[in-house]
């Protein structure tokens, strides 16, 4: 076995290269064959690709947040290896779904029991992902949170992003399955966690062979207000007039732009409208704790 560990050395506030240096003492101390690459702040994943095939790696974990985790998974899919998440990132909300621990000896562990589970990734004009992809007031948020993280870090640019959202954005229209709807918040899911925590699909999981649809309809500010708190425990699905669910193996998406504006992972994208978005089912070998 050879191991490929794909690090984002700003992840994490600048800490993900220092606790993989931590790692990799007890990765050569245990005797692991393995190397490290250290990401770009580009798209990256064919040039991955490549280093996994050139070197017969068998094991390859992304190592910081969901950005790391979404690039790296466009890297492996398709290839005869195992991938697997070291959460040293700020976001991590897929490490959240299978539980991934963050303490240096709890991750050496997980690497070394080599368990794994089979799970089911996302596909949009020929980018996979793993846990969700969204639409409107999220990703409003996106484009807020990277002015303010030009001067702050993490989880309080990501709040005060939330803030300046929701006082400046207006709803948009969205066409979903030829059904016309004027949202607040579309989501769909693999996972179950995004937003640094917030339970937005709770009945989501990333091996049934099924996408997750939550939708959020146009209220005033003030519901708005009543009802987001009640995400982080997934329980937003009591407000059954504004908020819907829905199961299929694909959706298709379309808006009144030439293109649709969308966070993949955490990450944005903007792609000529409309998009199908589809489940691949059963097609990584994720490491598990």
């Amino acid at each position: 076995m050879k191991y490929l560990f794909a690090v984002n050395p700003v992840s994490g506030k600048n800490k993900a290269k220092a606790k993989m240096n931590q790692l990799a003492i007890l990765l050569r101390d245990n005797n692991i064959d393995f190397m490290t690459y250290e990401t770009q702040p580009y798209q990256y994943a064919n040039d991955l690709k490549s280093i996994i095939l050139e070197n017969n790696i068998t094991h390859v974990f992304a190592v910081g947040g969901d950005g790391t985790a979404h690039e790296v998974l466009n890297a492996i899919v398709g290839l005869d290896v195992f991938f697997g998440v070291i959460p040293f990132g700020s976001g991590n909300d897929f490490a959240r779904v299978l539980r991934l621990p963050k303490k240096i000896d709890k991750v050496f562990n997980m690497i070394e029991k080599n368990q794994h589970v089979v799970i089911d990734v996302g596909q949009v004009k020929g980018r996979y992902f793993l846990n969700y992809i969204s639409f409107g007031f999220d990703v409003a948020i996106l484009k807020q949170s990277v002015k303010f993280k030009r001067f702050l870090h993490g989880g309080l640019a990501y709040l005060c992003a939330v803030i300046s959202t929701l006082i400046t954005y207006k709803c948009e229209y969205y066409k979903i399955n030829d059904e016309e709807k004027r949202l607040y918040l579309s989501t769909i899911h693999n996972g179950k966690f995004y937003g640094g925590g917030m339970k937005i699909n709770p009945f989501s999981e990333i091996n049934d062979g099924i996408l997750d649809l939550c939708t959020v309809k146009k209220m005033n500010r003030f519901k708005l207000l009543l009802l987001f708190p009640s995400v982080f425990s997934g329980k937003h699905f009591k407000f059954k007039k504004l908020v819907k669910f829905e199961s299929k193996r694909h959706f298709l998406i379309e808006t009144n732009e030439d293109s649709v504006v969308c966070g993949i992972d955490g990450e944005l994208y903007e792609f000529d409208s409309p998009i199908e978005v589809k489940i691949i089912p059963k097609s990584v070998k994720m490491i598990r704790y």
